[in-house]
């Protein structure tokens, strides 16, 4: 069994045709064909039926096609490691994650490190709420993460260090055409003639939670990660989201900037930091650098 067969065969799977699939390997028919017939006697199998209409996967085929796609993942993620340790080419790879609609920044930043690099780094960047940022940094599945936390959620970052960078508050968002927009101040009656979308974070419940605990119950129509979804919620449906300032300023999509806003924090405490969260030891000199580099962009934003 060769790897060059198992291309044959998930190519073949995809394409149905020994002809189309023999000009996209640039092998001859005849090859082809040769290869997936070893491959059929080796394993003992018949991993396609020929028919006029095409070669189609047996059912034998299509159970063993998973395994196959999976060793030659596994064969391309080998060379890609051994090429990564050769002297002179290493490469570095960071792992992170953010709060939600934080993305610009960070995208911007880590392609001009990479140039910085030259080219000798890869970044993995996942979106998460807070609290799984924090245990994957404490499982040590990911390097550092950059989250919002208030002061009374401070204690669960507990043997982590946290480098705030902005200070900032909690405020509604809506349409041009809400009678809130004409109040210089909000009181609690106002917000009960709502109706809210939230970005997805066990923080921002919590925060819910405390103004339903003043209110009574408020109707949530949405909650999601995504910036124009929410945009498109107070937009479209004339209702109010509850967002932190940073996640209308530095969002990658423009239309939310477009909001108008009111602040609660006469209502409830709503001061929060945002901010990176490391493990205590100290961080390789590519993260620092990234974090340097952030930083100056947010604090000119």
């Amino acid at each position: 069994m060769t790897f060059e067969q198992l291309l044959y065969v998930t190519e073949l799977a995809n394409q149905h045709s020994l002809q189309k699939t023999a000009m996209i390997l640039h092998v001859s028919k005849s090859a082809l064909s040769h290869a997936v017939t070893e491959l059929e006697g080796e394993l003992g199998l018949k991993l396609f039926d020929r028919t006029a209409k095409g070669s189609f996967l047996t059912p034998q085929g299509q159970e063993l096609l998973p395994q196959m796609l999976t060793l030659l993942t596994n064969r391309s993620d080998l060379k890609l490691a051994a090429q990564s340790l050769a002297p002179n080419n290493q490469v570095e790879q960071l792992t992170f994650a953010y709060g939600n609609t934080l993305l610009k920044p960070f995208i911007d930043n880590y392609f001009k490190l990479r140039r910085q690099y030259h080219d000798r780094l890869t970044m993995t960047i996942v979106q998460k709420p807070a609290p799984r940022i924090i245990q994957a940094i404490r499982d040590h599945q990911i390097d550092f993460g950059f989250l919002a936390i208030n002061q009374v959620n401070q204690n669960e970052l507990n043997g982590l260090k946290f480098l705030p960078v902005h200070q900032g508050h909690l405020k509604l968002l809506m349409g041009k055409d809400n009678p809130l927009l004409a109040k210089s101040k909000l009181t609690l009656d106002d917000l009960k003639s709502q109706r809210f979308a939230l970005f997805s974070d066990p923080y921002n419940d919590r925060i819910f939670a405390h103004l339903q605990y003043l209110c009574g119950p408020l109707p949530k129509i949405l909650e999601t990660d995504d910036g124009w979804a929410i945009y498109r919620a107070v937009h479209d449906l004339n209702c109010v989201g509850l967002a932190r300032d940073w996640q209308a300023k530095w969002s990658s999509f423009d239309g939310i900037k477009t909001l108008p806003s009111r602040q609660i924090g006469n209502l409830i405490d709503d001061r929060f930091a945002i901010g990176w969260v490391t493990r205590q030891q100290a961080v390789t000199k590519p993260i620092q650098d990234y974090i340097t580099m952030v930083n100056h962009d947010i604090a000119g934003k």
